[in-house]
């Protein structure tokens, strides 16, 4: 970067000015601070409003480059559990809600709107089954996707869990890199 465009860069930091405060802030001429100015919007690093004859220029926020994130709810007494799963995705791409208990959970699917719910079967207060029970009933949370991580390695357990309407079963301990799998291949269904 040009140092002409750090001194640029470092004015319009201070909020949003026009051309002519910009130049009053600066060492060049008016003709060298547009061509300098216009250079960076072209790199979307700043960007100018036109009132009348007058240019505002200001910093592009972030905030408009960033995408939503995907919220996933895991609902899990084990706080090992809930750490291993927020270590495995991506910051960027994943934010992670936890619930230490059925009743918690619940509370979190309508406070929160996750896009997926990890939903352990054992927990105090409520067990999964009555939480994926209770989320089936209202249109609301029904379509949410609900993958089961339990210790249960029963088919009876596997088999009542599908009766409920769950969308996958993972069984612990599990691999962190799977249930990322599975998440996004989960979230691409519509």
């Amino acid at each position: 970067m040009h140092w002409r465009e750090k001194e640029l860069l470092r004015v319009v930091s201070e909020g949003k000015l026009t051309t002519s405060e910009i130049v009053g802030r600066v060492n060049m001429s008016k003709v060298t601070a547009l061509k300098y100015l216009e250079a960076l919007k072209e790199k979307c690093i700043v960007d100018c409003e036109e009132i009348g004859t007058a240019k505002i220029w200001y910093l592009k926020t972030q905030e408009k480059k960033t995408e939503k994130k995907i919220k996933v709810l895991v609902a899990d007494d084990d706080e090992n559990v809930i750490n291993i799963i927020r270590d495995s995705v991506e910051p960027d791409q994943f934010e992670v809600f936890e619930a230490a208990n059925g009743k918690e959970a619940l509370g979190m699917v309508f406070a929160e709107s996750p896009d997926i719910l990890i939903l352990d079967i054992m927990m105090p207060d409520m067990d999964g089954y009555t939480v994926c029970e209770k989320m089936k009933e209202q249109d609301s949370t029904k379509k949410i996707p609900i993958i089961i991580l339990s210790a249960k390695t029963g088919v009876e357990d596997k088999l009542k869990a599908i009766d409920l309407g769950i969308d996958d079963y993972i069984v612990k301990p599990f691999d962190p890199r799977e249930l990322k799998a599975r998440i996004k291949m989960r979230l691409k269904q519509p």
